[in-house]
């Protein structure tokens, strides 16, 4: 069973989980990235929250990575963010991408 890192270990060193001796899953990568691309337009998560018409909470709780992306939420990310789902995964375990042919 995989250990769970500490999702905000993985912000400052993406490639680091396997260095604190975890191993970071993809929705870790997803949680990461999806703050990252919301902090680089400079969008509170009440505002990408309107954009998706989610509550604040909601938007919250998967940056956390307290709630995991469904397949539909990453297509409505990846449209409000006009990136591929590849940019959300970036990170991820390269066998956990090519399983999802991304």
């Amino acid at each position: 069973m995989r250990r769970r890192p500490d999702p905000g270990k993985l912000d400052s060193h993406p490639e680091s989980a396997d260095a604190l001796g975890m191993t970071a899953t993809a929705s870790d990568f997803a949680a990461r990235n999806v703050r990252a691309e919301r902090a680089r337009r400079r969008w509170s998560q009440q505002q990408l929250g309107e954009l998706l018409g989610w509550s604040q909470s909601k938007v919250t709780a998967i940056e956390s990575g307290q709630r995991k992306l469904s397949l539909d939420q990453a297509v409505e990310l990846c449209k409000v963010f006009e990136v591929p789902l590849a940019k959300l995964l970036e990170g991820a375990d390269q066998d956990d991408l090519d399983a999802l042919g991304v």
